[in-house]
């Protein structure tokens, strides 16, 4: 059994609401360290780009990590020069990770090399952070579409692979997890280096929690459910967690 404050050490704690502000950030940065002073300490904090200064400052000295959803978040609709000058711009501002969308375009239309070189492009920026690249399952669908941007998306030279934007399509799954857990392992086993892995999208009880940390340990083993490598992104799950 893991225990709330365990399972809050694997949460990217998230507000992506197009009305968030200067002033609802900075309650949801006090919110995060009041959940810090009562034993449930966060991974991270994942945000809008333009946040970044402002959650860098705030959380100095806390040990939680910054994260932005970047490269024009959720659809990745854009030039390629205008979604990497976005994350220019974030690690300037010194967050940890950052967060990009897969090319779903240029996986759809079977153009896996520009898949992995975008990712590339985008990991090139930031050797010394932490690179979660977003598959999109609930578009993807199936378990080979899911297994094929996974193993791109690693190719590419992403740190994490991530369910779900939580946005326009259905969010996490436990059978994309296993999928995407699948994949790690494979990867793992022929080169040696592990990718971690993030759910997201439709996580926000403790008992939905311990369901993907379940089929993930299955497949990567006890070891694996760590912040370094598993990640869990929610905005309402801390509550529950708190108050349960």
């Amino acid at each position: 059994m893991w225990t709330p404050e365990q399972i809050s050490s694997f949460v990217d704690l998230t507000s992506l609401n197009s009305f968030d502000s200067v002033k609802s950030i900075e309650s949801f940065l006090a919110q995060t360290r009041s959940y810090q002073d009562k034993g449930f300490k966060v991974a991270a904090v994942c945000f809008y780009p333009n946040f970044a200064q402002q959650a860098v400052s705030a959380l100095k000295g806390t040990g939680i990590k910054t994260a932005v959803v970047a490269g024009s978040f959720p659809s990745s609709q854009s030039f390629l020069a205008t979604r990497l000058n976005e994350c220019e711009l974030a690690l300037e501002a010194g967050v940890d990770e950052i967060d990009i969308v897969l090319n779903l375009g240029a996986f759809a239309d079977g153009n896996t090399e520009q898949v992995v070189e975008e990712v590339r492009a985008f990991k090139g920026l930031m050797p010394n952070k932490t690179l979660k690249v977003i598959l999109e399952t609930g578009y993807l669908e199936t378990a080979d579409n899911i297994a094929l941007a996974s193993k791109l998306a690693i190719e590419g030279g992403a740190d994490f692979i991530k369910t779900s934007t939580g946005k326009d399509f259905p969010g996490a799954s436990l059978e994309a997890a296993q999928v995407m857990s699948q994949q790690i392992k494979k990867h793992h086993d022929s080169t040696g280096k592990l990718v971690g892995l993030k759910i997201s999208g439709g996580v926000r009880t403790k008992e939905q929690a311990e369901e993907y940390i379940k089929v993930v340990q299955e497949i990567l083993g006890e070891s694996f459910i760590h912040p370094d490598t598993f990640r869990i992104g929610a905005s309402s799950l801390m509550k529950n967690l708190v108050n349960s």
